[in-house]
């Protein structure tokens, strides 16, 4: 009985086998693999679509600059008219900008994948907006308009009743007529990972213009 009981305590103390050792580490390795795995999966899906959304964020609020700038368009310092030049991807016109009494010259276009402000403080008298003083800065990056998808759109006072003639065709000759802008932006963090384009439109009434002939 004794020497059954040692047989029992003795084959109790043997551990493990190297057969079994390498089983468990085996089965550890799978599921720290696993764990891995859905980590980055949790990254890609997750992570990814909490950077674009900030992203986004930050291009609705630079978007609200440039709406607010063309809200606020006005004969310019020098006597011109409240809008320069209107194009599908180059708008120029007059707005002051920063709350300062004086009228800049704002010039919005696309270059590459960005979109771009320029501005120009008017200088001489009479006044006048040396291209050359003109100070750029990015206001939004990573925009995937095509040329058959126009950052900027315009329309006369009869829209929208008029579908005919609107949107008025660029680049526009008669800037007179131009009573409304649509901005469309095309956007898209990282085309291979986000198919889809993210679009913010918006359109800005110019009540400004009535005062400008």
């Amino acid at each position: 009985m004794r020497e059954k009981f040692l047989k029992q305590g003795e084959y109790s103390q043997k551990g493990l086998t190297l057969v079994e050792m390498l089983i468990a580490v085996f089965i550890f390795l799978l599921m720290m693999n696993g764990v891995v795995m859905l980590i980055k999966y949790i990254y890609r899906n997750y992570g990814f679509s909490m950077e674009q959304g900030i992203s986004v964020n930050n291009v609705q609020k630079s978007l609200k600059t440039m709406i607010g700038d063309i809200r606020g368009l006005r004969r310019a310092d020098s006597g011109a008219y409240a809008i320069k030049s209107a194009d599908d991807f180059d708008f120029v016109f007059y707005s002051d900008v920063d709350g300062d009494g004086v009228t800049e010259q704002v010039h919005y276009f696309l270059e590459n994948d960005s979109i771009k402000k320029g501005v120009s403080e008017p200088s001489g008298t009479p006044p006048v907006y040396p291209s050359s003083d003109q100070v750029e800065s990015v206001l939004a990056e990573h925009v995937v308009n095509t040329t058959s998808q126009p950052l900027f759109s315009y329309y006369n006072e009869d829209y929208p009743a008029d579908l005919v003639n609107n949107p008025l065709a660029v680049p526009v000759s008669q800037i007179s007529q131009i009573r409304m802008v649509k901005t469309d932006v095309r956007y898209n963090l990282d085309p291979n990972r986000a198919p889809d384009n993210i679009r913010l439109e918006s359109f800005v009434a110019l009540r400004n213009l009535k005062d400008n002939w």
